[in-house]
């Protein structure tokens, strides 16, 4: 088994999820496991996956190699569908999620459910195998390689962590048993296509389609750029401010030092609790010397107000500016690109903000991944110290750039995004302020 996994094996969780690349031994260890757990202890193990046409479709193959490679035949009993110990009277079940969902509802005293290639199942599966694995101190294993950032295990296990959840990514490099002959197979396949390649042996999901603004590829690329390109950080400090608008929404924050983002919160708040939120958000502020920028759309109207009473109340001049994402553009008579003018581009200010930080995220890419030439002011970094960074990812490269009914560009709307499933981007929209900068809009 792979050493650099043992401590995640024995850390005792009702949840354990293991994800990462190919060629990273997720399933071969998973495998390795489960074979030595049963032939040490009476477990009942049910091992699924979305579709298995046949037995060799399943898990059970690489069961049996296991115990064939451990020299453990005669500790077991292979039947055509299912696998027994002798010693223990540990049983395997082998199910195909799709066609089988009933008869594993009705399964019961299962110590051990493993979920192979995960990234294909859905919230509906989901609701239905969680409360059927319910021993006490059973546990629910979940192996895949991210897809595409929308799919629901990712969503579910990796951006919204469970309580009694033990992630972890792995990938080839800290697998020791690769082969030379795939080591070279890697390396050809990050000279032909760095992207595809990140997806594929990193486990980089994908965004969900070419139409996205931000590939995550961009994203993964910005994290601590500033040490990649040894630029040195300097320059003004702010803080993106989105504000909770509905009982399922949150607030965020994204906190900014020149180029470079060093903290993001995100937390939930009712609209009785925005003058809380806002002082803070204001108290942030006050603490690092930052500007805010917030979204003055909705609820968050009274934020400025909040902000102005806390700078009398304190004799302070905290700057605050106001985002309003359906504002006009900036620059309109400016070209962009030398296309056209920047008001017969973009549908709005949300909509040029995001290209604005597209572009930028797309320069950092190129810089660090290809090595071009590049102006630090148009570089963004991340810190890989900021908490949400996982988050962040899946919020950047989820919205798709889309055409207003005027024909220019807007950013696909929060209603669109959740006919997706994909929630509101909070963390996503703070970062995108954190950036902006109006100063003929500021308030102290």
């Amino acid at each position: 088994m792979n050493p650099v996994l043992r401590k995640f094996w024995e850390t005792k969780s009702r949840y354990k999820v293991l994800i990462g690349g190919r060629g990273s031994s997720k399933s071969h260890d998973a495998c390795a496991r489960l074979t030595y757990l049963s032939r040490n202890y009476r477990l009942k193990i049910m091992a699924v996956r979305q579709f298995q046409n046949k037995i060799e479709d399943s898990v059970y193959t690489l069961i049996k190699d296991k115990i064939e490679a451990f020299g453990y035949e005669d500790d077991f009993k292979i039947l055509n569908n299912k696998v027994y110990s002798k010693t223990t009277e540990s049983e395997f079940l082998f199910y195909g999620i799709n066609r089988n969902i009933t008869e594993i509802k009705s399964t019961e005293n299962v110590d051990i459910l493993y979920i192979e290639e995960a990234h294909a199942l859905t919230k509906e599966q989901w609701d239905i195998l969680k409360p059927t694995i319910r021993k006490n101190n059973s546990e629910i294993w979940i192996v895949f390689n991210p897809n595409l950032i929308t799919d629901f295990a990712y969503q579910r296990f990796v951006l919204n962590t469970p309580k009694s959840c033990l992630v972890r990514h792995i990938n080839y490099t800290e697998n020791p048993f690769c082969s030379q002959t795939f080591l070279d197979e890697v390396e050809e396949a990050k000279e032909e296509d760095f992207e595809e390649y990140e997806h594929i042996y990193l486990g980089n999901p994908r965004s969900e389609d070419m139409k996205a603004f931000i590939k995550s590829a961009w994203i993964e690329a910005a994290i601590d750029a500033h040490i990649k390109l040894n630029i040195e950080i300097k320059g003004d400090k702010a803080i993106g401010y989105d504000i909770a608008d509905s009982g399922a929404d949150a607030c965020a924050t994204t906190q900014r030092y020149g180029i470079l983002v060093t903290h993001i919160e995100e937390w939930k708040a009712k609209e009785d609790e925005l003058e809380e939120s806002a002082t803070r958000v204001y108290d942030q502020a006050e603490e690092i010397g930052a500007e805010i920028i917030y979204d003055c759309i909705g609820v968050g109207a009274s934020a400025g107000s909040t902000f102005k009473r806390l700078n009398k109340d304190r004799n302070k001049n905290v700057a605050y500016t106001k985002f309003d994402a359906g504002d006009k553009v900036q620059n309109p008579m400016e070209e962009y690109k030398e296309e056209r003018l920047n008001k017969d581009h973009f549908e709005n200010l949300k909509a040029q903000m995001w290209q604005e930080i597209a572009d930028r995220l797309l320069h950092t890419y190129n810089a660090v991944v290809k090595g071009k030439d590049f102006d630090e002011d148009m570089i963004i970094s991340i810190s890989s110290d900021c908490p949400h960074i996982d988050k962040l990812k899946i919020e950047l490269s989820s919205p798709k750039k889309d055409k207003s009914k005027r024909g220019l560009v807007k950013v696909e709307s929060k209603e669109d995004l959740a006919k997706r499933g994909i929630p509101s981007p909070n963390v996503a929209d703070s970062f995108i302020m954190a950036y902006y900068q109006d100063s003929n809009d500021s308030f102290f």
